[in-house]
């Protein structure tokens, strides 16, 4: 059965999305509260986030987000939903872990099989990145390489970062925080969180897989 969409239908429809995505009506009073709002904004190009929420926030400079990252810990950037990085606020990370590490640390596991890494390998990562992060705090990728490579542990073609990915689905580590000064991933020990304590992001978003 064919069914009519009126323009107006289609205009309410459009702005219910707008809306949701919190582009038109008064901007955000910063970067913290944009991110609560869309739960989640893709990170997998820095710049990109940035211009996410600068579009939606009244103060929308870079630098307020790289306080949030980097100072306050208020933002955090890490591997949530999908598999890719994403910006998001850090009361939100323990119910978005808990809800999407089980099928992503499935799809890590196959990954890692394919890269050459075992699972005793990928664990030896996990551990030397985690003693590493708690001695030197936030370090970058390529120091965690030597790390990884000085465990002993594969990290040829796609190997390290998906031996980098088991650290966060392992709370090894929480974030891929964005140096203010380079453009360069900052990991960083997990910050402290009680899987148990419910987030307000509870009261404001779904609470399964399926939902999300």
């Amino acid at each position: 059965m064919l069914i009519m969409t009126s323009h107006t239908d289609s205009e309410r429809v459009l702005a219910a999305r707008l809306a949701a995505q919190r582009l038109p009506g008064p901007p955000a009073a910063g970067a913290v509260e944009v991110t609560r709002h869309l739960l989640a904004v893709q990170a997998q190009a820095a710049r990109a986030a940035r211009l996410a929420i600068r579009v939606r926030s009244a103060n929308g400079h870079s630098s307020d987000v790289d306080r949030a990252l980097s100072e306050e810990r208020s933002l955090i950037v890490t591997w949530v939903n999908r598999g890719t990085l994403h910006l998001l606020a850090a009361e939100d990370e323990p119910w978005l872990h808990a809800l999407t590490a089980p099928r992503l640390r499935t799809a890590n596991d196959r990954r890692l099989h394919q890269e050459g890494v075992s699972q005793t390998a990928a664990e030896h990562g996990v551990t030397a990145i985690t003693t590493a992060l708690a001695d030197r705090g936030p370090l970058t990728r390529a120091d965690l390489r030597a790390v990884v490579d000085r465990a002993d542990v594969p990290t040829a073609g796609q190997a390290l970062v998906h031996v980098l990915l088991r650290a966060p689905l392992s709370m090894a580590s929480s974030s891929a925080a964005r140096s203010p000064t380079a453009n360069t991933p900052l990991f960083s020990p997990p910050t402290g969180w009680d899987p148990g304590r419910r987030s307000s992001a509870a009261e404001r978003w779904p609470s399964s897989p399926a939902d999300i």
